[in-house]
């Protein structure tokens, strides 16, 4: 009997959340047989007798990423790229493989630090100048394509070698500012040109196409007999045409398949408020009653907006990504049809999960309301509250900046432990 060959796709899941979420209903949607690789499994899976083409690795936080493979499975992605394996990361997975204390090294650059930090909050569409020629670039592909970025980091060339369009191994780099581009919680896209002008001259801040610079937004290089591509951009965001039909010609190249002759249909919408509830696991109804009720009092006191039908906007201070994340988790979880699996995993879990949901429910809730009442109080100096007491609260719900812990990671640990248990089953 003839053994069924695995999929050419392995997307790493472990610390991927809501950007593992997009990428995998990326690949669903565009039709590509893939499969989920949980970090501890990478040595069999990327070394065994049957390995992927490519290893796909989404957005997320790449020391995390970095812990969940381990030492043998760190070794284990250089020698599969090393020895012809494809290699994609997004956003912190383009950062895992760079040469950095939590990187694989794969990559000669580096995450380069901010000198003005204020870049690193720019969110929404920006403009790119591909750098070709390059089999990853399709000719019919604009010649300023959008694509969209969340929060990204830089990347820092290697010491011998200086950033400038046309240096090799950059594919795309920064050219403007799209139309739906957001600094923070503000929205630049939505300004008159005249109100730009006059913060240019009245305080020196210009936020057009200056003020993203030309650095490398997408770099792509090769690591032994291997190819990696590393994208600040998420190609994988719904709804984005240009990027979507970027990322399908990628795959391709990377799995060794003729890429598309013309652009395919774009990543489908995905609103977390629509889809009936298909597994109904006991507590996660109301750990989703819980969550909305910190979410809908973060939007009325003005801490939290919705920025689209999957992801939360915040007011620069909350930790509205943590929110987000922990929401679409959540809310996929319970909209994915059940597995066995998982249904031994929520009865395990159900008590432990609801009792730390109710704690952040409780702690959160609070927290929203004390950064609302330090906020006013602010403009009236002496009466402001102390910022030590508001950043334990943050520190026990969230963990510390930037990432994910306190009662909100470990919510999300369980939660990711589940989905993974209902896609991958």
């Amino acid at each position: 009997m003839s053994r069924i060959p695995s999929p050419p796709i392995a997307l790493l899941w472990d610390h991927s959340h809501i950007w593992g979420l997009l990428l995998q209903r990326a690949l669903a949607a565009f039709g590509l047989p893939f499969s989920l690789l949980r970090g501890r499994d990478a040595p069999g899976v990327l070394l065994g007798e049957d390995p992927p083409r490519l290893l796909v690795v989404p957005g997320g936080f790449a020391r995390k990423k970095l812990e969940a493979l381990g030492p043998a499975g760190a070794e284990a992605v250089r020698r599969f790229v090393a020895s012809g394996g494809g290699y994609l990361g997004i956003c912190g997975g383009a950062g895992l493989a760079l040469s950095d204390p939590d990187g694989l090294s794969l990559c000669p650059w580096r995450r380069a630090g901010f000198t003005n930090r204020i870049k690193h909050f720019i969110s929404g569409h920006v403009l790119v100048a591909p750098q070709g020629p390059s089999d990853l670039i399709p000719d019919w592909l604009p010649e300023r394509p959008q694509v969209p970025v969340w929060w990204p980091a830089r990347f820092a060339p290697p010491p011998d070698q200086v950033p400038a369009r046309g240096s090799e191994g950059i594919l795309a780099a920064y050219d403007a500012p799209g139309p739906d581009f957001m600094l923070a919680d503000l929205d630049v896209a939505g300004l008159s040109a005249a109100t730009l002008e006059g913060w240019r001259e009245r305080f020196g801040l210009g936020l057009g196409p200056e003020f993203l610079g030309e650095g490398p937004c997408m770099i792509a290089g090769r690591f032994g007999r291997g190819r990696y591509v590393l994208s600040h951009a998420h190609l994988e965001t719904p709804q984005s045409p240009q990027a979507n039909a970027w990322l399908v010609h990628i795959l391709a190249v990377l799995t060794g398949e003729s890429p598309p002759d013309a652009p395919g249909p774009a990543v489908p919408a995905w609103d977390l408020a629509q889809g009936a509830r298909r597994f109904d696991a006991p507590g996660l109804e109301l750990a989703e009653t819980l969550l909305n009720e910190v979410i809908e009092l973060g939007i009325a006191h003005r801490l939290l907006f919705r920025r689209n039908t999957w992801l939360l906007g915040w007011r620069p201070g909350t930790p509205g990504f943590a929110v987000s994340n922990l929401r679409a988790m959540l809310r996929q979880a319970v909209r994915l049809p059940p597995t066995a699996a998982a249904e031994v995993c929520a009865r395990e879990n159900e008590t432990r999960f609801l009792g730390v949901m109710r704690r952040f429910h409780a702690g959160a809730c609070a927290s929203f309301l004390d950064e609302r009442l330090a906020a006013t109080l602010s403009r009236f100096g002496r009466m402001a509250l102390p910022e030590p007491v508001l950043a334990l609260q943050r520190l026990e719900l969230f963990g510390p900046p930037p990432g994910v812990g306190g009662m909100c990671g470990e919510l999300l640990a369980l939660l990711d432990d589940l989905v993974f248990r209902l896609l991958g089953d």
